[in-house]
Protein backbone atom coordinates (compact mmCIF):
# COMPACT_ATOMS: atom_id res chain seq x y z
CA UNK A 1 0.00 0.00 0.00
CA UNK A 2 1.46 3.13 -0.56
CA UNK A 3 1.91 5.80 2.04
CA UNK A 4 0.57 9.41 2.37
CA UNK A 5 3.22 12.26 2.40
CA UNK A 6 2.38 15.67 3.47
CA UNK A 7 4.12 18.76 3.07
CA UNK A 8 7.37 19.50 5.67
CA UNK A 9 5.40 21.90 7.01
CA UNK A 10 1.93 19.95 7.92
CA UNK A 11 3.52 18.88 11.34
CA UNK A 12 -0.28 18.71 12.88
CA UNK A 13 -1.13 15.93 9.77
CA UNK A 14 2.01 13.96 10.40
CA UNK A 15 1.17 13.49 13.96
CA UNK A 16 -2.05 12.41 13.28
CA UNK A 17 -1.12 10.03 10.49
CA UNK A 18 1.42 8.47 12.51
CA UNK A 19 -0.99 7.82 15.28
CA UNK A 20 -3.73 6.73 13.02
CA UNK A 21 -0.95 4.18 11.39
CA UNK A 22 -0.86 2.63 14.56
CA UNK A 23 -4.61 2.94 15.59
CA UNK A 24 -5.40 0.78 11.96
CA UNK A 25 -2.15 -2.13 12.74
CA UNK A 26 -1.29 -2.31 16.41
CA UNK A 27 -2.15 -3.88 19.53
CA UNK A 28 -4.24 -2.37 22.40
CA UNK A 29 -1.36 -1.67 23.94
CA UNK A 30 0.53 -0.11 21.48
CA UNK A 31 -2.60 2.25 20.23
CA UNK A 32 -2.43 3.19 23.89
CA UNK A 33 1.33 4.06 23.99
CA UNK A 34 0.42 6.14 21.02
CA UNK A 35 -2.48 7.95 22.26
CA UNK A 36 -0.57 9.13 25.38
CA UNK A 37 2.47 9.85 22.98
CA UNK A 38 0.12 12.18 20.42
CA UNK A 39 -1.95 13.71 23.74
CA UNK A 40 1.10 14.85 25.38
CA UNK A 41 2.35 16.69 22.22
CA UNK A 42 2.27 20.85 21.78
CA UNK A 43 0.60 20.64 18.70
CA UNK A 44 -2.69 19.80 21.16
CA UNK A 45 -2.59 22.03 23.29
CA UNK A 46 -5.96 23.49 22.29
CA UNK A 47 -8.83 23.03 24.15
CA UNK A 48 -10.62 21.48 21.23
CA UNK A 49 -7.98 19.03 20.65
CA UNK A 50 -7.78 17.81 24.58
CA UNK A 51 -11.73 17.56 24.74
CA UNK A 52 -11.69 15.58 21.99
CA UNK A 53 -8.86 13.44 22.41
CA UNK A 54 -10.09 12.75 26.24
CA UNK A 55 -13.12 11.48 24.13
CA UNK A 56 -11.07 8.95 22.54
CA UNK A 57 -9.18 8.20 24.96
CA UNK A 58 -12.66 6.92 27.05
CA UNK A 59 -13.39 4.75 23.79
CA UNK A 60 -9.73 2.99 23.79
CA UNK A 61 -10.22 2.48 27.49
CA UNK A 62 -13.48 1.10 27.20
CA UNK A 63 -14.22 0.09 23.97
CA UNK A 64 -17.32 1.85 23.88
CA UNK A 65 -18.22 4.70 21.27
CA UNK A 66 -17.75 8.36 22.47
CA UNK A 67 -18.96 10.00 19.72
CA UNK A 68 -21.99 9.13 17.00
CA UNK A 69 -20.40 6.14 14.73
CA UNK A 70 -22.74 7.16 12.04
CA UNK A 71 -23.73 10.87 10.89
CA UNK A 72 -27.09 10.25 10.25
CA UNK A 73 -28.20 14.22 9.54
CA UNK A 74 -26.10 14.60 6.76
CA UNK A 75 -25.38 17.70 4.84
CA UNK A 76 -25.53 19.87 1.87
CA UNK A 77 -23.05 17.75 -0.09
CA UNK A 78 -24.34 14.71 1.23
CA UNK A 79 -27.73 14.91 2.77
CA UNK A 80 -27.43 10.50 3.44
CA UNK A 81 -26.95 8.79 6.27
CA UNK A 82 -22.65 7.95 6.29
CA UNK A 83 -19.86 5.88 7.85
CA UNK A 84 -16.21 6.65 8.18
CA UNK A 85 -13.13 5.73 9.42
CA UNK A 86 -9.54 6.22 8.78
CA UNK A 87 -7.97 7.60 5.08
CA UNK A 88 -5.02 6.07 3.78
CA UNK A 89 -4.38 3.76 6.40
CA UNK A 90 -7.52 1.46 5.55
CA UNK A 91 -6.62 2.06 1.65
CA UNK A 92 -5.21 -1.31 0.50
CA UNK A 93 -5.66 -0.21 -2.64
CA UNK A 94 -4.91 3.36 -2.91
CA UNK A 95 -2.33 4.93 -5.20
CA UNK A 96 -2.12 8.36 -6.74
CA UNK A 97 -5.72 9.39 -4.83
CA UNK A 98 -3.65 9.87 -1.61
CA UNK A 99 -2.41 13.01 -3.61
CA UNK A 100 -5.38 14.46 -3.80
CA UNK A 101 -7.79 12.40 -1.13
CA UNK A 102 -9.92 15.46 0.55
CA UNK A 103 -10.79 12.89 3.60
CA UNK A 104 -7.66 14.67 4.74
CA UNK A 105 -8.78 18.03 5.10
CA UNK A 106 -11.35 16.86 7.67
CA UNK A 107 -8.41 16.40 9.74
CA UNK A 108 -8.75 20.33 10.41
CA UNK A 109 -11.31 19.40 12.92
CA UNK A 110 -10.98 17.47 16.14
CA UNK A 111 -13.94 16.12 16.07
CA UNK A 112 -13.99 15.08 12.57
CA UNK A 113 -10.58 13.00 12.89
CA UNK A 114 -11.47 11.69 16.46
CA UNK A 115 -14.61 10.16 15.10
CA UNK A 116 -12.36 8.31 12.19
CA UNK A 117 -9.89 7.24 15.00
CA UNK A 118 -13.14 5.88 17.11
CA UNK A 119 -14.59 3.95 13.95
CA UNK A 120 -11.08 2.06 12.78
CA UNK A 121 -10.38 1.02 16.36
CA UNK A 122 -13.78 -0.24 17.21
CA UNK A 123 -13.68 -1.57 13.16
CA UNK A 124 -11.13 -4.36 15.33
CA UNK A 125 -11.62 -4.49 18.80
CA UNK A 126 -15.71 -4.15 18.97
CA UNK A 127 -17.40 -4.40 15.87
CA UNK A 128 -20.57 -4.79 17.99
CA UNK A 129 -20.99 -1.23 19.10
CA UNK A 130 -21.34 -0.44 15.52
CA UNK A 131 -24.05 -3.44 14.61
CA UNK A 132 -26.00 -2.36 17.30
CA UNK A 133 -25.86 1.53 16.26
CA UNK A 134 -26.62 1.04 12.90
CA UNK A 135 -29.53 -1.55 14.41
CA UNK A 136 -30.63 0.95 16.40
CA UNK A 137 -31.38 3.57 13.33
CA UNK A 138 -32.55 0.74 11.14
CA UNK A 139 -35.07 -0.42 13.30
CA UNK A 140 -36.41 3.34 14.19
CA UNK A 141 -36.30 4.10 10.04
CA UNK A 142 -40.34 4.28 8.68
CA UNK A 143 -38.90 3.19 5.05
CA UNK A 144 -36.02 3.33 2.82
CA UNK A 145 -32.91 5.46 3.16
CA UNK A 146 -29.61 5.67 1.76
CA UNK A 147 -26.45 4.78 3.44
CA UNK A 148 -22.66 6.02 1.42
CA UNK A 149 -20.34 3.39 3.52
CA UNK A 150 -16.90 5.04 3.52
CA UNK A 151 -16.88 8.36 3.05
CA UNK A 152 -13.34 8.47 4.17
CA UNK A 153 -11.71 5.28 4.44
CA UNK A 154 -12.21 1.85 2.79
CA UNK A 155 -12.55 -1.80 3.39
CA UNK A 156 -8.98 -2.72 4.75
CA UNK A 157 -9.52 -6.48 4.54
CA UNK A 158 -11.84 -9.32 3.86
CA UNK A 159 -12.99 -9.42 6.98
CA UNK A 160 -14.27 -5.92 6.57
CA UNK A 161 -16.09 -6.80 3.79
CA UNK A 162 -17.88 -9.73 5.50
CA UNK A 163 -18.33 -7.46 8.03
CA UNK A 164 -20.29 -4.95 6.66
CA UNK A 165 -22.23 -7.23 3.71
CA UNK A 166 -23.42 -9.21 6.78
CA UNK A 167 -24.54 -6.17 8.40
CA UNK A 168 -26.44 -4.49 5.78
CA UNK A 169 -28.47 -7.55 4.24
CA UNK A 170 -31.56 -7.44 4.68
CA UNK A 171 -32.16 -3.97 5.96
CA UNK A 172 -33.99 -0.79 5.08
CA UNK A 173 -30.95 0.90 3.54
CA UNK A 174 -30.01 1.19 0.11
CA UNK A 175 -26.35 1.31 0.49
CA UNK A 176 -23.79 2.51 -1.83
CA UNK A 177 -19.41 3.64 -1.61
CA UNK A 178 -16.66 4.16 -4.01
CA UNK A 179 -13.60 1.47 -3.19
CA UNK A 180 -10.33 0.76 -4.29
CA UNK A 181 -9.96 -2.24 -2.08
CA UNK A 182 -10.10 -4.79 -5.21
CA UNK A 183 -8.56 -7.72 -3.65
CA UNK A 184 -10.79 -7.69 -0.62
CA UNK A 185 -13.69 -7.15 -2.51
CA UNK A 186 -13.05 -10.29 -4.61
CA UNK A 187 -11.71 -12.64 -1.71
CA UNK A 188 -15.10 -12.05 -0.32
CA UNK A 189 -16.72 -15.61 -1.00
CA UNK A 190 -19.98 -15.30 0.42
CA UNK A 191 -23.39 -13.53 -1.70
CA UNK A 192 -23.00 -9.96 -2.37
CA UNK A 193 -26.24 -8.12 -0.94
CA UNK A 194 -28.63 -7.02 -3.52
CA UNK A 195 -28.53 -3.61 -1.46
CA UNK A 196 -25.02 -2.48 -1.82
CA UNK A 197 -23.88 -1.01 -4.92
CA UNK A 198 -20.00 -0.83 -6.05
CA UNK A 199 -18.82 2.23 -7.71
CA UNK A 200 -14.84 1.49 -8.66
CA UNK A 201 -12.78 4.49 -7.56
CA UNK A 202 -9.70 5.97 -9.65
CA UNK A 203 -6.83 6.65 -8.19
CA UNK A 204 -5.97 2.94 -7.27
CA UNK A 205 -3.05 1.10 -7.50
CA UNK A 206 -4.75 -1.96 -9.77
CA UNK A 207 -4.08 -3.61 -13.11
CA UNK A 208 -6.13 -3.91 -15.99
CA UNK A 209 -6.93 -7.52 -15.17
CA UNK A 210 -8.08 -6.83 -11.61
CA UNK A 211 -10.03 -4.03 -12.43
CA UNK A 212 -11.97 -6.36 -15.27
CA UNK A 213 -12.91 -8.80 -12.50
CA UNK A 214 -14.15 -6.10 -10.09
CA UNK A 215 -16.44 -4.77 -13.29
CA UNK A 216 -17.84 -8.55 -13.48
CA UNK A 217 -19.15 -8.37 -9.60
CA UNK A 218 -22.83 -8.37 -9.55
CA UNK A 219 -22.62 -5.34 -6.88
CA UNK A 220 -20.27 -3.51 -9.35
CA UNK A 221 -22.40 -0.23 -11.26
CA UNK A 222 -19.37 1.05 -12.77
CA UNK A 223 -16.29 3.74 -11.96
CA UNK A 224 -16.30 7.09 -10.46
CA UNK A 225 -13.23 9.11 -11.88
CA UNK A 226 -11.61 11.87 -10.94
CA UNK A 227 -10.61 13.94 -13.49
CA UNK A 228 -7.43 16.45 -13.16
CA UNK A 229 -8.79 19.74 -14.98
CA UNK A 230 -4.78 21.23 -14.02
CA UNK A 231 -6.62 22.98 -10.75
CA UNK A 232 -8.41 22.12 -8.07
CA UNK A 233 -11.96 22.92 -8.12
CA UNK A 234 -13.83 24.44 -5.65
CA UNK A 235 -16.66 23.43 -4.04
CA UNK A 236 -19.16 25.76 -5.87
CA UNK A 237 -18.14 24.98 -9.43
CA UNK A 238 -19.19 21.54 -9.53
CA UNK A 239 -21.95 21.12 -11.99
CA UNK A 240 -21.63 24.29 -14.10
CA UNK A 241 -21.70 24.65 -17.30
CA UNK A 242 -18.08 25.76 -17.58
CA UNK A 243 -16.81 22.95 -15.58
CA UNK A 244 -19.09 20.03 -17.04
CA UNK A 245 -17.54 20.86 -20.37
CA UNK A 246 -14.47 20.69 -19.63
CA UNK A 247 -14.40 17.59 -17.71
CA UNK A 248 -15.83 15.50 -20.55
CA UNK A 249 -13.50 17.35 -23.26
CA UNK A 250 -10.82 16.42 -20.81
CA UNK A 251 -12.71 12.80 -20.50
CA UNK A 252 -12.80 12.17 -24.12
CA UNK A 253 -16.00 9.71 -24.05
CA UNK A 254 -19.86 9.54 -22.71
CA UNK A 255 -19.89 9.89 -19.06
CA UNK A 256 -22.00 11.23 -16.26
CA UNK A 257 -20.58 14.79 -14.38
CA UNK A 258 -21.04 14.35 -10.58
CA UNK A 259 -22.34 17.96 -9.79
CA UNK A 260 -20.68 17.03 -6.39
CA UNK A 261 -24.09 17.27 -4.60
CA UNK A 262 -25.12 14.06 -3.12
CA UNK A 263 -28.77 13.26 -4.32
CA UNK A 264 -28.76 16.51 -6.88
CA UNK A 265 -28.07 14.67 -10.05
CA UNK A 266 -31.33 13.27 -11.00
CA UNK A 267 -35.07 13.13 -10.61
CA UNK A 268 -34.76 8.99 -9.80
CA UNK A 269 -32.39 9.28 -7.13
CA UNK A 270 -28.37 9.56 -7.32
CA UNK A 271 -26.21 8.20 -10.46
CA UNK A 272 -23.94 6.55 -7.77
CA UNK A 273 -26.46 4.29 -6.33
CA UNK A 274 -28.52 3.49 -9.66
CA UNK A 275 -27.70 0.44 -11.33
CA UNK A 276 -29.36 1.58 -14.11
CA UNK A 277 -26.27 3.49 -14.94
CA UNK A 278 -24.45 0.31 -14.51
CA UNK A 279 -21.43 1.10 -17.18
CA UNK A 280 -21.67 4.07 -17.29
CA UNK A 281 -18.39 6.24 -16.12
CA UNK A 282 -19.27 8.88 -13.93
CA UNK A 283 -16.67 11.65 -13.76
CA UNK A 284 -15.72 14.83 -11.49
CA UNK A 285 -13.01 17.21 -11.34
CA UNK A 286 -10.48 17.30 -8.98
CA UNK A 287 -11.43 18.65 -6.09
Amino acid sequence: MKTKTFTANAHTYKALYKLAAVVQTGTINQIIGAYEQAIENPLFDSVGWKTNFEKLGTTIHTLKPSFAIFAKSGNSKLPFVSFSTLPGVTCPGAGDCLNFCYSFSSWRYPAAVMRQLQNAFLLRFNKDAIVQAFTNFDEKATKAYDLRLYVDGDFSSVEDVKFWFDTIRNTKARVYGYSKSFNELLGYTGTYPSNYVLNISSGHSHDKATIDRVKALPITRGEFIAVNLGRKIKSNEHGTIEINKALREKFGKKAFPCPGSCGSCTGKGHACGMQSLKGLPIIIAVH
